[in-house]
């Protein structure tokens, strides 16, 4: 190609190490990289190649060219006067760009400037100055962690490090460690804080070359699926990085080099072991069917129409069907009583046309109107099998005002499969939300959203209600479940800890995806004397999905023969052996049990293989966090670690502190079993 003019200069030297390229007039030569008409500002990305490159990895070789209506082409060598701007203002948006452009084509189908690899482990957003407007590349998977805006923007934010996590889904804003059960203070709030910033650092988005609205087709979605969701991965990401609404966002390459994301759905329900009894709970999306008689649309807070519910309707019942649970807890049905026309009867009704009549019946509150002591448009109720489980005794519902927007709902049931019956409480929850407060209720910037201290008092209360009128009335054992708005390691959830409670399900077992963050809004919490007799598994049906797939998004377009996204929340089914549970077929070759909490890479097993040779003979005890001891192994390291997994089986998934003691040797650790 010859020499650089006199006049070039190096894009390296424009845009410099520091956070902002030099501004001024300049004349660059380099090669068409990118043309994205349909952004906006419209142009064109250019680079320079090794030839011309300064050579300093410090520095960006690239720049975005403002163009209207660009006519360059890819691997067009071109030379360029214009003026250079990055600041917050039009047409830069904080991005380096070279405007008022004067270009001349020099040659054209020029070798593209190789892809500069980014190692995932090393990329954080702070950081990534240097590479803006270049060609790049990730050498690792990417995940993609928000699909909020697919649809509408043609956007997926993806993390270069897994999943992003709520914060409070694995650090305790009171305790460090986060297996303890304080549920006031703030001295760990600093650490929160940081789990959130470097969730912040290794994401980015992906975009679709395009400021359009609505793009058709929809981009990226897996062509064997027909969904993008969260969790999907792409392998070999290349792009070029530019900036934009303040997020440094991959632009596509066109043919072999543009992005294909990987999608897998669950093929089905959660597979259990044996089982006397299976429950589950389930957010159904605001149910409400109108007036009962085709009428009544739009609904205060669910369809808009009849043929909107038809479709929400089918979602749900198709969901339910294939749990097909003894014992369902509803949240968000429709508060309007058990009458002929309700809500609920509507979905019992539905959920028998389906599965034979008289497979489910509800738990009947009392009120043919409305939930007693319910001052929500919503309330909590119980279906079950009448073939597998009689009631034993009333329905018990809390009764003290002021506590709750919708009381939490229990019965004692007694199962009828084998000629011993067992006894068994069920409590179905819907704590308030997180999306408003003021005063004490207010959000505290701890994390933990708006109205923890509301929720707060309804995990205290519902301690009370399990220990005061589920197990005198005959439930010495009992499954609480529901949505709890509290992710695994705030408050509310811990003061269930303290009471003896457990949550049955690690932290890693996610059930809601808000703000491009997963974390696990619903529950399983049990008494202790359960812990062994059940494993509680989350159906990922929801949560994952875009939400583009719900019924009042996609109208007609709704899937009505799938279960994908018929709620937002995912459903949470516990499998009950009163003899002991045993687990499914899994494809882990060892143990379930792992590192906790988890290192920045992600899942690290379990393993007493870094335990001294000196120590001999170790003795391992197995606590909940909050002090019992459930379980106490002894033998050489070798021979306990060739048998946790058989060892372990029984125990439910969650966390557990271990303390290890042999010969001038104690160590106490914190594991997670999934």
């Amino acid at each position: 190609m010859g020499a650089r003019a006199a006049s070039a200069t190096s894009i390296g030297t424009i845009q410099g190490s520091g956070a902002s390229a030099k501004a001024g007039t300049y004349t660059v030569e380099a090669v068409v990289t990118g043309v994205y008409a349909g952004l906006n500002p419209a142009g064109f990305y250019v680079q320079d190649d090794k030839a011309t490159a300064d050579g300093n990895p410090a520095t960006s070789d690239a720049l975005f060219v403002v163009a209207a209506a660009p006519t360059v082409r890819l691997g067009d060598r071109v030379r360029i006067s214009g003026t250079v701007r990055e600041n917050a203002g039009a047409p830069s948006f904080n991005q380096a760009v070279l405007t008022e452009p004067n270009i001349t084509v020099l040659a054209s189908g020029q070798a593209l400037p190789a892809f500069v690899t980014i190692r995932n482990a090393d990329f954080s957003a702070p950081d990534a100055e240097r590479y803006e407007g270049m060609r790049v590349q990730f050498s690792d998977a990417m995940t993609v962690v928000d699909n909020y805006s697919l649809k509408q923007r043609g956007e997926l934010t993806l993390s270069a490090q897994g999943l992003a996590y709520q914060p409070t889904q694995f650090i305790d804003p009171n305790d460090d460690p986060a297996t303890g059960t304080h549920s006031s203070g703030r001295s760990n709030v600093a650490a929160v804080n940081a789990y959130q910033t470097a969730n912040e650092n290794k994401c980015l988005v992906l975009d679709d070359g395009s400021s359009a609205n609505n793009p058709s087709p929809t981009p990226y979605l897996d062509p064997n699926t027909g969904t993008v969701r969260v969790g999907s991965t792409l392998t070999g990401l290349r792009g070029i990085l530019g900036y934009g609404f303040g997020k440094w966002r991959v632009q596509p390459l066109p043919d072999e080099a543009a992005p294909v994301v990987r999608t897998s759905r669950p093929k089905g329900p959660p597979v259990f072991g044996k089982l006397d009894l299976k429950l589950a709970s389930f957010n159904v999306l605001n149910y409400f069917n109108g007036d009962g008689e085709g009428g009544g649309f739009p609904t205060p807070r669910g369809a808009k129409t009849a043929a909107d519910f038809a479709r929400q309707r089918a979602k749900i019942i198709l969901a339910l069907s294939q749990m097909n649970a003894d014992v369902v807890g509803l949240t968000e049905i429709e508060n309007d009583g058990n009458g002929s026309t309700s809500a609920i009867q509507d979905l019992v009704d539905g959920l028998n046309q389906v599965m034979g009549k008289g497979t489910y019946i509800f738990v009947n509150d009392g009120d043919a109107n409305h939930q007693p002591n319910n001052t929500d448009l919503i309330h909590c109720a119980i279906l079950y099998k009448p073939a597998v489980l009689a009631p034993l005794g009333p329905p018990q519902l809390f009764t003290a005002p002021g506590v709750f927007e919708r009381p939490p709902l229990g019965q004692i049931f007694i199962t009828k499969r084998k000629e011993r019956p067992d006894t068994l409480g069920f409590v179905i929850n819907h704590f308030k939300s997180k999306g408003s407060g003021k005063g004490a209720d207010a959000d505290q910037n701890d994390g933990q959203g708006g109205s923890n201290a509301r929720r707060k008092a309804q995990a205290a209360a519902l301690v009370q209600f399990i220990q005061q009128k589920m197990i005198p009335a005959g439930a010495a054992r009992v499954v609480s479940a529901g949505d709890y708005n509290a992710n695994y390691e705030e408050d509310p959830i811990d003061i269930m800890r303290a009471a003896g409670l457990v949550p049955a399900t690690p932290p890693t077992s996610a059930s809601y995806v808000f703000k491009g963050l997963t974390g696990s809004l619903d529950h399983a919490v049990v008494t202790s004397n359960l812990v062994g007799f059940v494993d509680v598994q989350k159906w990922h049906i929801n949560s994952a999905e875009p939400s583009v797939l719900e019924y009042a998004n996609a109208g007609a377009a709704t899937d009505i023969n799938t279960p994908f996204r018929s709620s937002d929340h995912d459903p949470v089914l516990i499998g009950v052996n009163f003899s002991g549970i045993s687990y499914a077929a899994t494809s882990r070759p060892t143990s379930r049990l792992f590192v906790y909490p988890n290192p920045p890479a992600g899942e690290v097993p379990f393993t007493l293989a870094d335990v001294p040779a000196r120590a001999g003979r170790l003795t391992l005890d197995f606590s909940l966090p909050q002090g019992p001891r459930l379980l106490s192994l002894a033998g050489t390291p070798e021979a306990l670690q060739s048998q946790l997994r058989e060892y372990t089986a029984h125990l439910a998934p969650g966390i557990y502190v271990l303390t290890l003691r042999g010969t001038n040797f104690r160590q106490t650790r914190r594991v997670m079993k999934e």
